[in-house]
């Protein structure tokens, strides 16, 4: 049986994978409904449910400036595909960003308080056959701050669940954990990202962690004596452009990452864009 309630918590399938869509960072702003980001986040909306996931994952950055209307109208969307969701949040979901014609560092930045349907803390056991997948959820955003940070009590919570079952797991959070090599992103990283590594590294079924932030998609391997994977995802809104050390964006088009579990224990993900119907740097 599957559990269709917010925010679920046990998925089954009985296909060899399960499949899920990570949307991130859709920056939703202006009118609603109308605006450049919210037409934007239908079009990748619409190509993900093409693709039929099982399960839209939605990691931060879903709002600009707080707008509980905003929430309301992303929420009826999603609740609209009959599919099960969740999301988490990112920088601009708790933090409001006043000035943004202006450099980075001469913007101010206003603590506002997260829509309380935006997970922290939350666990998920999707069963693929045999096979008994978890996905862990977490809010590294700070309030009034762009980079990210996790609590200790976050990183405890985290430690204890992958202790106490010890199946392929799935890790998902907005700040990027390794450097992107992109001076002005990296001012904005995950700011305790040592102690995040170190309760990973200690448990080898930490399969995949999954992020936002970056507006852009890298497969990285970040230690070469573990197997732990590390997943970007580009925007529903704007890109950027890789590896730049000034604030610069890219023409790249709007996607989203699909995830496939597999009922033998191995994930494999793609890319799609608005602009290319097939899979584009397939795994």
């Amino acid at each position: 049986m599957t559990d269709f309630n917010y925010p679920p918590t046990h998925l089954t399938t009985s296909k060899p994978s399960f499949s899920i869509a990570q949307i991130s960072d859709l920056h939703l702003s202006g009118q609603i409904g109308h605006a450049p980001s919210y037409q934007r986040f239908l079009q990748v909306l619409s190509l993900a449910i093409d693709d039929k996931p099982d399960l839209l994952l939605l990691t931060g950055d879903l709002v600009n400036d707080g707008n509980s209307s905003a929430y309301d109208w992303l929420f009826e969307q999603l609740y609209a595909t009959h599919l099960p969701f969740v999301c988490i949040a990112g920088n601009h979901d708790v933090t409001h960003e006043i000035g943004t014609g202006l450099p980075f560092a001469e913007r101010q930045h206003i603590p506002i308080t997260p829509d309380d349907r935006l997970c922290d803390c939350h666990s998920m056991d999707i069963r693929v056959g045999d096979c008994l997948w978890r996905v862990l959820l977490l809010n590294s955003a700070v309030n009034g701050e762009t980079h990210g940070s996790l609590p200790h009590a976050s990183l405890d919570w985290l430690d204890n669940e992958l202790y106490h079952h010890p199946h392929p797991t799935l890790i998902a959070l907005h700040h990027h954990p390794v450097l992107m090599r992109s001076a002005w992103m990296d001012a904005y990283i995950l700011d305790n990202k040592e102690e995040f590594w170190q309760v990973l590294l200690k448990h080898p079924h930490a399969h995949t962690v999954l992020c936002g932030h970056v507006h852009q998609a890298h497969d990285i391997r970040p230690f070469a004596h573990h197997p732990v994977r590390l997943l970007t995802c580009p925007s529903t809104d704007r890109q950027f452009a890789p590896f730049c050390d000034e604030f610069t964006l890219d023409d790249a088009p709007a996607g989203y990452r699909m995830i496939q579990l597999s009922n033998t224990a191995t994930l494999s993900s793609y890319i799609k864009n608005v602009q290319n119907r097939q899979p584009i740097f397939p795994i």
